[in-house]
């Protein structure tokens, strides 16, 4: 078998460690741009939760229960969703969620019950979760080595936009509309990018080389030809690797090689998600019942997110040299120390909103980073698999996290001792983090 006939298995032949194509650069904006809608769908019921409340007349607890039905689902569906990905392919698995979205996100805006409101959301989250694992795994596949990082950070850093989008538009209309009205353009905006994914949003790679689907050959060597590196042309599949035969779906997570680091990612993205979607759903509402109106609560909300994605970037960024371990440690111990001190501040809105972005760019770039941690950790067979189950189990923490405020909120806590309690997990998170001492979190470029 000759070199001129059959070419390298291993998707790094084939894409420049340093350098973006313009193919890679249009694949890796359009999950980019995926996320900014994931990022509108998953947090509009959080600026939305005023109004349904008052319409409503719900309770601090059974609000909880909303925020965390979104949440529920999106565990569930990065982890059986998510992980299908790994099977049926990256680009099937993101149309299939977005259909499910333009569905459900329609059907919020019709709910006439607290059931229906669940159930709703339920779904929504289970189509956000599988594509949350399905983007971040093409973004790695399509991205340089030594971009990486700041790659996957942009593309959910991007989530942090279409939050922030989100509570612009609900700011805008729901005093004149109502609430049903965001929902109702979320469907609208999900439809529209459906048709636009399938035109133009190729299957990753990586996963082609590695499943060898049925007619996979020809979409492998269209995209081979499209990364303008001049190899040949792929007349059969080559020889298969290790990585190949490497892949055994959630067992290879326990097995020796991965069951320490999976463990310790477990516990991050639990602790960080805890603590961040606590802020990202409760913020509007506290700052609220702090005797703050709607339109100035909005904002304050907006300010975490518009710190995100700041942080998002920097790390992204910086990690390359900095280090991931390091960086995304000291960014969840700063955000924990954040949230003490936004929980003893009065009602002074410029004073709220400042703290509000420095808490948003250490919690959400914290966690966001890991993402990059779980794309390295990993290979391309169970690469979907393992950011799906740390997507997934750390769900279960912004489940957790939300109704764990409602709880304390309801009990009449007062907000100085559930910031300090809810504020725990960021530490925690950080130690585990600091114990991923895996080889392939290093930099991975050096400094100077």
């Amino acid at each position: 078998m000759s070199n001129e006939v059959v070419t390298a298995n291993n998707v790094e032949h084939y894409i420049d460690k340093d350098k973006f194509s313009r193919f890679q650069i249009i694949a890796v904006s359009l999950c980019a741009l995926i996320n900014i809608f994931d990022g509108f769908d998953a947090l509009a019921i959080a600026y939305t939760a005023p109004a349904i409340s008052t319409e409503w007349s719900l309770s601090s607890g059974a609000l909880g229960i909303v925020f965390s039905a979104g949440y529920f689902g999106m565990a569930i569906g990065a982890m059986t969703l998510g992980t299908l990905s790994d099977h049926i392919g990256r680009r099937k698995m993101i149309l299939l969620s977005l259909i499910t979205l333009t569905i459900t996100m329609g059907l919020t805006a019709t709910a006439e019950s607290i059931t229906a409101l669940l159930s709703y959301r339920f779904g929504s989250g289970l189509a956000i979760g599988a594509m949350l694992a399905s983007i971040t795994a093409t973004t790695a596949e399509y991205s340089p080595d030594s971009k990486r990082n700041f790659m996957i950070c942009i593309v959910q850093g991007s989530y942090a936009i279409g939050a922030t989008l989100g509570g612009l538009l609900s700011a805008l209309v729901i005093e004149d509309y109502g609430w049903r009205s965001v929902f109702a353009v979320g469907a609208a905006l999900n439809g529209a990018l459906f048709i636009l994914v399938y035109f133009t949003l190729p299957e990753s790679l990586a996963f082609l080389l590695n499943k060898r689907p049925e007619g996979g050959l020809a979409q492998a060597n269209n995209i081979i030809q499209k990364l303008g590196n001049n190899h040949p042309p792929l007349r059969e599949w080559p020889e298969e690797t290790q990585s190949k035969t490497q892949g055994g779906g959630v067992k290879v997570l326990f097995s020796p090689g991965y069951c320490t680091w999976s463990l310790l990612l477990w516990v991050a993205t639990f602790s960080a998600m805890f603590g961040t979607y606590f802020l990202m759903s409760w913020i509007p509402k506290i700052v609220v019942d702090a005797g703050i109106s709607l339109e100035k609560a909005i904002w304050v909300g907006m300010s975490i997110n518009a710190g995100g994605l700041v942080g998002i970037l920097w790390l992204g960024y910086r990690s390359a040299t900095a280090g991931l371990r390091p960086m995304i440690t000291g960014f969840m111990t700063l955000a924990g120390i954040l949230m003490i001190a936004f929980g003893m501040l009065g009602d002074d809105v410029t004073i709220l909103m400042l703290v509000a972005v420095a808490m948003g760019f250490f919690a959400q770039a914290g966690f966001i980073g890991l993402y990059s941690v779980a794309a390295r950790l990993y290979p391309t067979a169970i690469r979907a698999t393992g950011i799906g189950w740390a997507i997934g189990l750390g769900r279960v923490g912004a489940i957790i996290g939300p109704s764990i405020a409602g709880i304390l909120i309801g009990l009449g806590w007062e907000r100085p001792n559930y910031f300090l309690v809810l504020s725990l997990p960021f530490f925690i998170g950080a130690m585990a983090v600091w114990q991923l001492r895996a080889e392939s979190l290093k930099p991975t470029v050096r400094n100077g």
